[in-house]
């Protein structure tokens, strides 16, 4: 099953991460031998800050999100300054706009936050579903790479997902309202209800595979742009 990940959230898994409406936002995708992790980074101003914060994206909270991947199971994030290459480890960045001079700034901040060295991936939405539509978007990891499907998210089918499941979920809230702090990465669970003015989506839906899934596009590798970071 996909872990759905919503605007200013982690999360992890062996196979399969999922953003939910993705629109403004950036969605950074981490790819080793043994998980896919992902951040829903919240699209701010447009001018490359955290949304209500004056910091860059890759500033505002970046350090935190480096120790979660590096806490992921027996296999984390082997992490900066560690030399880490290229090899099994990938990262993407996917888009809506801005151009390539825009994503490819940002990919370079958290590579070098990440300590990754390599050919990193960048993949607009603009051109497939125009300016200002919120999409969904998979990553399923099948070998040493990954198949990207996306849909507009008023075009997919989703699934509340029970307490128990809230509750047993990997993902994490990096910008969270009061009482929730704002300067860390947090846990909501059920019981708060995953409230959060930002991001109030995908820690309580999960999209069905046999109804959406299929009839996803497909972003083929021909339709990644390489960036080297």
């Amino acid at each position: 099953m996909t872990l759905w990940i919503g605007t200013n959230q982690v999360g992890w898994d062996a196979n399969s991460i999922g953003f939910h409406s993705l629109n403004g936002c950036t969605a950074l995708v981490l790819m080793t031998d043994h998980w896919l992790a992902g951040w829903h980074v919240g699209g701010g101003s447009g001018t490359g800050t955290y949304p209500n914060t004056t910091s860059s994206k890759v500033t505002h909270l970046g350090t935190e999100f480096l120790t979660y991947i590096r806490a992921i199971g027996a296999h984390p994030w082997p992490g900066a300054g560690l030399g880490v290459m290229a090899g099994n480890l990938k990262i993407w960045i996917i888009y809506n706009g801005g151009g390539a001079a825009y994503w490819q700034a940002e990919i370079t901040d958290f590579a070098n936050l990440l300590g990754f060295h390599g050919q990193g991936y960048g993949f607009d939405l603009l051109p497939h579903v125009g300016l200002g539509t919120s999409c969904d978007v998979i990553f399923d990891k099948v070998g040493n790479t990954c198949q990207i499907r996306y849909k507009k998210t008023a075009k997919m089918a989703h699934v509340k997902q029970t307490t128990a499941q809230m509750n047993g979920s990997l993902l994490r809230t990096v910008y969270g309202s009061n009482p929730i702090s704002k300067d860390s990465i947090v846990r909501q669970p059920a019981t708060k209800n995953i409230v959060n003015e930002e991001s109030d989506s995908a820690a309580i839906i999960d999209t069905g595979f046999f109804a959406n899934r299929g009839q996803m596009h497909t972003a083929d590798q021909n339709q990644w742009v390489a960036h080297n970071v």
